[in-house]
C-alpha cells in the first residue's frame, strides 16, 4: 500500500497521542473519485474512529475535482448552499449526522446538481439517502480494517513484516475499527521490544485501548447500561435482552442499530452480534461499575443458557463467573456439542481456565483437551491439558456419584489412550464396563445422554487392544437421544463402526454403513471414507479427504491413522520419491508428538508406516533396525518383517516368518488375507508355483469375501503380476489391471538407494578428509549448494552424520560412485 503524503496520524488512547502510519485505501478512495465524477451522492457512514474521516481526507488530498469543504453545522452548509459558484464544486460534509435524516435531505435536495460527499455516523445520514437510488455507500463493513490491512498497519508501526493470519482475530474481535487497531499498533511500537511475540502483545494492546474506546465511544448513559449487562450473552432473545438491559418495554431494534451504529457489533438476520472484543470491554467496564451487579446479571444469564439448552453461552457464563463446579455441570451436560461445529467457540470460551486451577476437574480438564484437539488449536496445551487429566480423574473418582463414576471411568480410558497407556486405559474402560452394569435405575437415567460417549469410549479402547469383535458388540448398545445430540451421537458410533470395519478389512460392510444415507461428517467417518477409497484404488481422494480430516478434526486420538493413511496413498500414488515421503511422514510424527506422547498403539502404528517408507526407499537397515526396536515377529507385524525379508531376497525366511504366527482365527481380515497373499509371493520365490498359486487363490476368496483390493499393491508388483498370470483367472487379471497404475508398498529384491550423479560425487567426497568449504571448492560450487545436496544424501540414506552417511554408501556399493 502506498502511504499517505501527510505521514503519520495521531490514536489517542488514555490521554496519550501517539503516531501511528497511516494505510492508503486505494480501492475506496477510488469509489469515492468515481462516484463523485458522475454526479452522484457518496455516503461514508462508520462508528468513531473507524476511519470515516481519514479516508474522506485521502480522497480529498488526492483528487483534482475542486472540493468544498464543510462541516456537519447548518450555517456553513446554507453559505455553500447558497454560493452559485459552489455548483462547480463537490461538497464534502464531514459529521453529516449533525444535520439528522431532515437536515442532510434538505441539503441534498439544495444541491441537487452538484456531487456530495457524506461523512459521518451510520443512523441518520443512511436514513437520509434510503430512497436515493444513485448513492454510492461505503459503511461500516467496507471501512472495517480485514486481516491483510490490519497486519500492514501493525507491520509499518514496528518496522516488519507481519503475516496477516496472526492478526485475523485480533482485528475480527474488535470489528476492524481502525482507530482501535492504529492505537494498539502505536502501542506495541513504542513498547520498542525486539518483534518477538508480536501478535500476543498486539492483541494484548488491542484488549487495551478497546476498553479505552468504549469509555470513549458509549456516551449514551442507558445504551452504556444496556451495553454493559446485556454483552454478557453473544445474542439471546429480545425478552432476555430487556430483562438484562433492566427495561422489559425497551425497543430492542432501536437499541440494537445504535449500538451497531456505535460500532459495538453487527446486526444480522439473527438479530443483533456483540464484537467479542468489545464484548469483553463492556463485561470489564460493568464489573468495575458494580461488581456485585454484574455478577448477578451473569447467574442469570447462566440459568438462562441453561434452561434454554444454550450451550455456549452458558459456558461463557460460567467462565466469567469463574465458577469451576458450575463450568463442569455445563460441560458433563452438553459434553456431545464440545467436539461438534461448535467446538473452536467452545475452545476459545476455556482460554481462560488454567490447569492447575481445575486440577479437581477433570470434566472441565477433558473438555478444554477436546475442544482444542477439534478445532486444531494449541497442540502443547492440549497435550498438557489431556495428561493433567488422568491425575484429576484418579483424585475424583473414588467419592463420585455412581453415574458420574462411569462418565469419569471413560475420560480416563480416552486420556490414556492418548497419552499411550495402553494398559491403563483397558483398566480404566473395564472400570467403566464393571460400574456401567452395576448402576441402579436411577443412576443410569442420570447417565443415558453421555452413555453414547461413554461406549464409545470402551469401544475405542476395545479397537485399540485389537478386539474389533468387542468393540462392534459394545456400538451396537448404543442409543442415542432424541434431538441435535442423537444426531452427532448416531453420527459419531456409525462412524467409529464403520471405521472398525474398514481397519479389520471389512471394506464392503463399512461401504454399506457409509452410503447408508447419512453423511458420517465425523473424523472416524472421514477416516473410513479415506480407507475404502484406498482400497478402490484412488490415493487422490484420500488426499482430499485426508486434508479435510486435518484441519476441521484434529482429534489427537485420530492422527496416527491419519498419518499412516497418508503415508500409503503416497506411496501407491507413486508421484513423490519415498525419501521424500519419509522426510514429510517424519515432520508429521513430530506435529503429532507436540499432541501426544510417542507410546501405545498409536506409536506402533505410525513405526510401521515409517517402516514401510524405509523399505520402498531402500533403506533396509534402517527398516531392519526399527522392526527390532517394536520387539518379536507378531501378527501385527508380520507383514512388515515378510516385506523385508523380500526385499532382500530372502523367501525361505518370508515363509518362516509367516508360518511362525498364527494366520487363521485372527478377527482382522485385512492382516489374514495380507499374510495369505505375502505368503503366495513366498512361495513362488522359492519355485513353488503350485502351492503359491493355491494360496493365491486362497488370497483372492477373502479379498471377495471382504471388498478388499488395495491390499494387492502391497507385496512386490512383479510378483503380484506373475501370479495373477500363473492364476488363469479373468476376474482378478481385470482387478488387477485396474490397479495397473499405481506402485507397490513394499519393493522388489532390486530395491536400492536411488542417488542423482552429484549426489554420488558428494557422497564419495564425505569420505574424504574434506570440509564442506573444501567440498565446495572442489566442485566449483557454493557451500550452501553441497549442504543442500548433503542434507538431500542424508535423507534418502536414512541417517544423519557424515559418518553413517559414508558406512551406509559402502555396505550398498554407493561410495564409489
Amino acid at each position: 500500500m502506498v502511504p499517505l503524503p501527510r505521514p503519520h496520524a495521531t490514536a489517542q488512547v488514555g490521554g496519550v497521542r501517539r503516531a501511528t502510519p497511516l494505510l492508503h485505501r486505494a480501492r475506496l478512495v477510488s469509489t469515492i473519485e468515481r462516484a463523485v465524477r458522475a454526479g452522484g451522492v457518496v455516503v461514508v457512514a462508520g462508528p468513531p474512529r473507524s476511519g470515516v474521516t481519514t479516508l474522506v481526507a485521502d480522497w480529498a488530498d488526492r483528487t483534482s475535482v475542486p472540493v468544498e469543504h464543510a462541516a456537519g453545522a447548518t450555517g456553513q452548509l446554507r453559505q455553500v448552499a447558497d454560493d452559485e459558484r459552489a455548483g462547480r464544486r463537490a461538497l464534502l460534509v464531514d459529521d453529516a449526522h449533525l444535520l439528522g435524516t431532515a437536515g442532510t435531505r434538505a441539503l441534498l435536495a439544495a444541491g441537487a446538481e452538484r456531487p456530495v460527499v457524506l461523512a459521518g455516523r451510520p443512523g441518520a445520514v443512511l436514513d437520509a439517502v434510503a430512497d436515493e437510488t444513485h448513492a454510492t455507500v461505503i459503511g461500516p463493513g467496507d471501512l472495517a480494517f480485514d486481516a491483510a490491512e490490519t497486519a500492514a498497519l501493525l507491520g509499518r508501526a514496528v518496522g516488519v513484516v507481519i503475516a496477516p493470519a496472526f492478526v485475523a482475530r485480533t482485528a475480527a474481535e474488535v470489528g476492524g475499527v481502525a482507530g482501535v487497531l492504529a492505537a494498539a499498533a502505536a502501542t506495541v511500537a513504542d513498547e520498542d521490544r525486539p518483534p518477538v511475540d508480536l501478535a500476543a502483545r498486539f492483541d494484548h494492546a488491542a484488549t487495551a485501548a478497546t476498553g479505552a474506546w468504549v469509555r470513549e465511544t458509549v456516551q449514551d448513559p442507558w445504551l452504556r447500561t444496556f451495553g454493559e449487562r446485556a454483552a454478557v450473552v453473544p445474542s439471546a432473545p429480545d425478552e432476555f435482552l430487556a430483562e438484562l438491559g433492566g427495561d422489559a418495554d425497551v425497543d430492542l431494534a432501536s437499541v440494537h442499530r445504535a449500538a451497531a451504529d456505535a460500532g459495538l457489533g453487527q446486526l444480522d438476520d439473527d438479530g443483533f452480534t456483540w464484537f467479542d472484543g468489545i464484548a469483553r470491554a463492556l463485561r470489564a467496564a460493568g464489573a468495575a461499575t458494580d461488581a456485585e451487579r454484574h455478577r448477578e446479571v451473569v447467574r442469570r444469564a447462566a440459568a438462562w443458557a441453561i434452561t434454554h439448552d444454550d450451550t455456549v453461552t452458558a459456558i461463557d457464563a460460567a467462565v466469567q463467573l469463574d465458577d469451576l463446579d458450575l463450568l463442569s455441570d455445563v460441560l458433563t451436560a452438553a459434553w456431545t456439542r464440545i467436539t461438534g461445529p461448535g467446538a473452536p467457540a467452545i475452545a476459545r470460551l476455556l482460554d481462560p481456565i488454567r490447569p492447575k486451577r481445575a486440577a479437581r476437574h477433570p470434566v472441565v480438564l477433558a473438555a478444554i483437551a477436546r475442544s482444542e484437539s477439534a478445532a486444531d488449536r494449541h497442540h502443547a496445551r492440549a497435550s498438557r491439558v489431556n495428561a493433567a487429566v488422568i491425575p484429576a480423574v484418579a483424585a475424583v473418582l473414588p467419592t463420585a456419584p455412581p453415574a458420574d463414576a462411569v462418565f469419569l471411568a471413560a475420560i480416563d480410558a480416552q486420556a490414556r489412550r492418548i497419552v499411550g497407556d495402553d494398559v491403563g486405559a483397558v483398566a480404566a474402560a473395564t472400570t467403566a464396563r464393571t460400574r456401567l452394569d452395576a448402576l441402579d435405575a436411577t443412576s443410569a437415567d442420570r447417565l443415558a445422554p453421555r452413555l453414547p460417549f461413554v461406549l464409545q469410549q470402551i469401544a475405542a479402547t476395545e479397537l485399540a487392544d485389537r478386539d474389533g469383535e468387542g468393540a462392534l458388540a459394545t456400538l451396537a448398545r448404543i442409543e442415542p437421544v432424541e434431538g441435535a445430540d442423537g444426531d452427532l451421537q448416531r453420527a459419531a458410533a456409525e462412524g467409529l463402526t464403520a471405521l472398525v470395519h474398514a481397519l479389520g478389512g471389512e471394506v464392503d460392510v463399512a461401504r454399506r454403513l457409509l452410503d447408508g444415507g447419512r453423511p458420517l461428517d465425523v473424523p472416524t467417518g472421514a477416516l473410513a471414507t479415506a480407507i475404502v477409497a484406498l482400497e478402490q484404488g484412488e490415493p487422490d481422494e484420500v488426499q482430499q479427504i485426508l486434508r479435510r480430516v486435518d484441519p476441521l478434526f484434529g482429534a489427537f486420538e485420530h492422527w496416527p491413522i491419519v498419518l499412516a493413511l497418508r503415508a500409503r496413498a503416497s506411496t501407491v500414488a507413486g508421484r513423490v520419491p519415498p525419501a521424500d515421503q519419509l522426510a514429510a511422514h517424519d515432520a508429521g510424527v513430530q506435529r503429532y508428538r507436540q499432541r501426544s506422547t510417542a507410546g501405545g498403539v498409536g506409536a506402533r502404528m505410525l513405526a510401521l508406516a515409517r517402516v514401510r517408507l524405509q523399505l520402498a526407499a531402500g533403506q533396509l537397515s534402517q527398516a531392519e533396525r526399527a522392526l527390532g526396536a517394536l520387539g518379536p515377529v507378531q501378527v501385527w507385524n508380520a507383514a512388515e518383517h515378510m516385506g523385508l525379508a523380500l526385499a532382500r531376497a530372502e523367501p525361505d525366511r518370508a515363509l518362516a516368518i509367516v508360518n511362525a504366527v498364527t494366520v487363521h482365527g485372527v478377527y482382522q481380515a485385512r492382516t489374514t488375507a495380507l499374510l495369505v497373499l505375502l505368503r503366495a509371493v513366498a512361495l513362488r520365490r522359492t519355485g513353488d508355483v503350485l502351492g503359491a498359486v493355491a494360496a493365491f487363490h486362497e488370497a483372492m476368496d477373502l479379498f471377495d469375501r471382504h471388498g478388499l483390493r488395495g491390499e494387492l499393491l502391497t507385496p512386490p508388483r512383479d510378483d503380484v503380476r506373475q501370479l495373477v498370470e500363473a492364476s488363469g483367472d479373468e476376474r482378478v487379471r481385470a482387478l488387477w489391471a485396474s490397479l495397473s497404475g499405481l506402485r507397490s508398498v513394499f519393493p522388489g529384491p532390486d530395491v536400492g538407494v536411488v542417488l542423482s550423479e552429484r549426489e554420488s560425487v558428494v557422497l564419495g567426497l564425505l569420505g574424504e578428509p574434506l570440509s564442506v568449504p573444501g567440498i565446495a571448492s572442489e566442485l566449483h560450487v557454493s557451500v550452501n549448494t553441497v549442504k543442500t545436496q548433503v542434507r538431500s544424501v542424508y535423507r534418502k540414506l536414512g541417517v544423519s552424520t557424515r559418518r553413517e552417511a559414508v558406512e551406509q554408501g559402502r555396505s550398498l556399493g554407493l561410495s564409489g560412485a
